[in-house]
């Protein structure tokens, strides 16, 4: 076979998905790209299974009992970086730093559970930016995601699994393996199985939100309550769920919000916060394009828009939602940077 051919092989998941676009309403692929854990109970066996355990070399998966306590502190420090005029928004961090802005954009594969993860990997080294000297590297969306579904480009994947692939395989530069691609070839596969120890320096440690101490589900205002604390911390969560954004607009305050509408099966990204006259705001990636269009008063990528916490309650209230943070991102030291820089935030 030729180099460009397409690899073709099956996936075990298939079925789950096609089951839940059909129970959705017929999808489109890039609609139903994420696996709800509740079909794939191996995947959450396999995550349980590495929670607390410290494996030499890589940032380890841990329980939300344990990980808290570390989020409230940090939310107080980040706060105080807030309060003296900073901006603790990814996108202002990577403009100061002069990192161009990347689209999130899928196509028709149902790689979404990939792009949360390599979106949430790349956000959180550019939060860890502003208080170190990090290196930005960006990330090819594919690599890990079809390495956790053993080379198939057919169906989606669970949170559990992208969140045990981006702590154990870590995740792969472009610079590497290339340019996200809907198509994986020959030539593709080579180059990520060739660049296996440098995607070992990028894995990102994570604690699954969605369970409890005790392994019930959490109702949604108990998720909700996690993940707020989460974006307060300047950390990053990555989110399947059942409840669609159809669309946005912008609301009293300027800010560019979502609408919620209808249902799909897909993972997303929640990557900031805000407090504007007296209500919070959580900001949301998706990964279809740069479709959410609108002057937005904080400027904000089209790739997504903001959130309430009522409409987050809501997104987070459907049949299926799945979650976990990344509380830290492993990144190449930049020797060269030696001094705090962070952004002033810039109210439009």
């Amino acid at each position: 076979m030729s180099n460009d051919k397409t690899h073709q092989s099956k996936s075990n998941g298939q079925s789950w998905e096609r089951n839940a676009a059909i129970s959705y309403g017929n999808l489109p692929e890039e609609n139903y790209g994420y696996v709800p854990d509740e079909f794939v109970p191996e995947d959450v066996a396999e995550f349980n299974a590495m929670c607390g355990n410290d494996q030499a070399g890589q940032p380890a998966i841990v329980t939300w009992d344990s990980l808290e306590s570390h989020v409230k502190e940090q939310a107080c420090t980040i706060d105080a970086i807030r309060s003296a005029g900073w901006s603790v928004l990814w996108w202002d961090i990577a403009r100061h730093n002069k990192i161009p802005i990347w689209e999130s954009n899928q196509g028709q594969l149902g790689s979404c559970a990939g792009w949360s993860a390599a979106n949430g990997h790349m956000i959180t080294v550019l939060y860890q930016m502003m208080l170190g000297a990090f290196r930005f590297v960006r990330i090819n969306p594919l690599a890990m995601w079809v390495r956790t579904k053993n080379w198939s480009m057919s169906g989606g994947q669970s949170m559990s699994k992208v969140m045990v692939g981006g702590n154990q395989y870590g995740n792969y530069p472009v610079g590497l393996v290339g340019e996200y691609s809907t198509r994986l070839t020959r030539e593709t596969i080579s180059r990520i199985e060739s660049a296996t120890d440098d995607a070992a320096l990028h894995q990102f440690g994570a604690c699954g939100l969605s369970q409890t101490a005790d392994g019930r589900a959490q109702t949604a205002a108990e998720l909700v309550s996690r993940i707020v604390l989460c974006l307060r911390a300047g950390l990053v969560v990555c989110i399947g769920n059942s409840v669609r954004v159809s669309d946005c607009q912008i609301d009293g305050n300027g800010m560019r919000v979502a609408v919620l509408g209808g249902t799909w099966a897909h993972a997303t990204l929640l990557d900031g916060y805000i407090v504007v006259n007296g209500t919070v705001y959580l900001h949301w990636t998706n990964s279809h394009g740069n479709r959410y269009r609108g002057a937005d008063r904080f400027d904000s990528p089209e790739s997504g828009c903001w959130m309430t916490v009522k409409t987050l309650q809501q997104f987070c209230g459907g049949r299926y939602t799945d979650a976990f943070c990344i509380y830290r991102a492993e990144a190449p030291a930049d020797e060269a940077r030696k001094n705090f820089a962070p952004a002033t935030l810039g109210l439009s």
